[in-house]
């Protein structure tokens, strides 16, 4: 039960971050959002990958000890965090309307 407590925060996680690149593509798909919100259905599938190793190495006798996922959890998570950061500057550039008078 101990590892279970330790890992549920990042199983939590994983599963978020994949419903919500699950949601953004469908409704891109049926129209309702622009296709700038592939970027951040795009940035939350090496998310939930991270959050996973993560949750994979949570204890000291975990699925995978944490020293041999340590680089890649941490360029998934850059992946991911730099196309989040594309999908909110998109979201800003599309949001904010400058007009001249």
């Amino acid at each position: 039960m101990d590892t279970l407590l330790r890992a549920l925060p990042y199983y939590i996680l994983t599963v978020a971050a994949l419903g919500t690149m699950m949601v953004v593509s469908l409704s891109v798909m049926r129209g309702m959002y622009p296709r700038r919100f592939l970027v951040l259905g795009a940035g939350m599938l090496p998310l939930a990958v991270a959050f996973f190793l993560i949750a994979a190495t949570a204890t000291p006798s975990g699925h995978v000890d944490r020293s041999a996922v340590g680089p890649s959890i941490r360029s998934l998570s850059t992946i991911g965090g730099l196309l989040w950061l594309l999908w909110l500057a998109l979201a800003v550039k599309g949001a904010v309307r400058v007009e001249r008078h």
